[in-house]
C-alpha cells in the first residue's frame, strides 16, 4: 500500500519514460548555459596604473626646457668668443666702488690686541723657569741609595737604567727581571759539618 502511494500514477509507461528523458536533456542543457554567480576572474588591468602618463609628460616637458636653455646658453657663448668684447672703463665706465665696512679699523684694533696679548703669554711661558729639577732628583736618589746601603745587611744588586726601561716596557710582571740578592760568604773561621742528619757548627779558635 505504502510502495503504491509512493509511486506517481501514470498513464503510459513509454511515454511518460520519453518525457523524463527529454526534461532531463533540458536541465543538462541549461546547467551548461548558467553564468556564475559569483565573479573570481582577475580584476582588469588599467593603463593609467600600469603607465604614468602625467609624469612622462612632465618629464618630457622638463627635459625640452633644459634642451633649450642649454642651446641658449650655448648660442651666447659662441656669440661671445666669436664677437670681441671690449671690456674696458671708456666704454663700461669706472669700475663700480662699495661701500666700506663702519667696524673695520675696530675689528682691526681688536684683532692686534689679541694677537699681542697671545705673544705676551708665549714670551711667559718660554721665559718660566722650570718648577721641578731634575739635578734635585738625582741628588736625592742618590741620597736614598746611599741610606740603604748603609742600613743593608747583605751587599745590594741596584737595578741599571738599561734593566729599568726593560723592567718598565715589559707587559707581563713574570717576565720582569728579579733582583736577587747575594748572601754574605761565611767568615774564614767558621766551619759546617755534617754529622748525620743535623748540622753541627763549629769555631776555629786559634791557640
Amino acid at each position: 500500500m505504502y510502495a503504491y502511494r509512493k509511486s506517481m500514477p501514470r498513464l503510459n509507461k513509454h511515454l511518460d519514460d520519453k518525457w523524463v528523458k527529454h526534461c532531463q536533456r533540458l536541465h543538462k542543457q541549461r546547467l551548461k548555459q548558467m553564468k556564475p554567480a559569483i565573479d573570481n576572474k582577475p580584476p582588469p588591468k588599467f593603463v593609467h596604473l600600469a603607465q604614468n602618463l602625467k609624469k612622462q609628460q612632465m618629464d618630457e616637458e622638463r627635459y625640452s626646457q633644459i634642451e633649450r636653455d642649454n642651446y641658449l646658453l650655448l648660442d651666447k657663448m659662441s656669440y661671445i668668443m666669436t664677437h670681441p668684447q671690449l671690456l674696458d672703463e671708456k666704454y663700461m665706465g669706472p669700475p663700480v666702488t662699495y661701500g666700506k665696512s663702519l667696524n673695520k679699523e675696530y675689528r682691526k684694533r681688536e684683532l692686534m690686541r689679541i694677537t699681542e696679548e697671545n705673544l705676551q703669554i708665549l714670551r711667559r711661558i718660554q721665559h718660566k723657569e722650570p718648577y721641578y729639577s731634575h739635578l734635585d732628583w738625582e741628588e736625592q736618589a742618590a741620597r736614598d741609595e746611599e741610606y740603604l746601603r748603609n742600613c743593608a745587611e747583605y751587599p745590594l744588586m741596584l737595578p741599571t737604567a738599561k734593566t729599568t726601561k726593560t723592567f718598565r716596557q715589559s707587559t707581563n710582571y713574570s717576565e720582569a727581571p728579579s733582583f736577587a740578592v747575594q748572601p754574605t760568604p761565611a767568615p774564614p773561621h767558621v766551619r759546617h759539618k755534617s754529622a748525620g742528619k743535623g748540622v753541627a757548627v763549629t769555631s776555629q779558635q786559634d791557640g
